[in-house]
C-alpha cells in the first residue's frame, strides 16, 4: 500500500465512508491528502464546540461513576470522543477506567487523540492493553497506529505483545511518521521485528 492509499483510508475514516470514494486522490501527493485529513478532522471536531464546552463544564456537576454510566448509555462513543477532550485530565482518566473496553474502543475510533492527549497518556497501562487487544481483534489497525504518538513507551510494548504478527506491519502502514516505524521496530523483539516487510522496517 502506498503512503497516500494510508492517507486514503485515515481520510475515509474520519467521514465514515469507504475508501473507494476517494479513489480520485491516489494522485495527489501524500502531505496534502494528510493535510486535508487534519482539516477535516478539525473542522468536525470544532463544530457545535459552545455546546460541547456547556456540556463539559456541566459534568463537572456530576460524580465520575455516574459520568461514566452516562457516556456509555446516553452520550455514545462519538459524543464521549468529542467531550473527552474538554475535561480535566484527571477526571477524564477516572472517568475511562470505569468504562468496558469494547466501548473505550469505541471512542478511541472516533476519538482525535491530539485533543485528548493528557487523558490517553494517564490511563493505566492494564486498561490501554484490554482496548489494544479489542482493537486487535475488530483488526482496526488505524485505531491502533493512531495513538502512538500519545502513550507512554512501557504501554506501548505492553500492547505490541497483544497485536499479532500478521497486524504489524498493517499498523506499520497507518503510522502518520515514517521515523515512527523504526520506533515500533526498535521496541519489538527480533523474532517479531522480522515479521515487518524490509520497506516498513528499514
Amino acid at each position: 500500500m502506498s503512503s497516500t492509499d494510508a492517507e486514503i483510508r485515515k481520510l475515509a475514516r474520519v467521514l465514515g465512508v469507504s475508501a473507494d470514494r476517494f479513489a480520485y486522490l491516489r494522485d495527489v501527493p501524500q502531505a496534502d491528502v494528510r493535510r486535508l485529513r487534519d482539516q477535516v478532522t478539525t473542522t468536525l471536531f470544532d463544530a457545535h464546540l459552545n455546546v460541547l464546552e456547556r456540556m463539559a463544564g456541566a459534568s463537572r456537576l456530576l460524580p465520575n461513576p455516574l459520568l461514566a454510566k452516562l457516556a456509555e448509555r446516553v452520550f455514545g462513543p462519538l459524543l464521549a470522543a468529542r467531550i473527552a477532550g474538554l475535561v480535566d485530565i484527571g477526571r477524564g482518566v477516572d472517568i475511562a477506567k470505569r468504562l468496558p473496553p469494547g466501548f473505550l474502543a469505541d471512542v478511541a475510533a472516533e476519538l482525535d487523540p491530539r485533543r485528548a492527549a493528557g487523558i490517553i497518556a494517564g490511563l493505566p497501562e492494564p486498561v490501554v492493553v484490554r482496548v489494544a487487544r479489542e482493537l486487535a481483534r475488530r483488526e482496526d489497525w488505524i485505531t491502533i497506529a493512531r495513538f502512538v504518538d500519545t502513550l507512554p513507551e512501557t504501554t506501548i510494548v505492553a500492547s505490541l505483545d497483544v497485536i499479532p504478527d500478521h497486524g504489524l506491519p498493517l499498523v506499520a502502514e497507518m503510522l502518520d511518521e515514517v521515523a515512527r516505524v523504526a520506533y515500533i521496530v526498535d521496541l519489538l523483539p527480533d523474532h517479531r521485528a522480522g515479521t515487518l516487510p524490509d520497506d516498513l522496517a528499514g
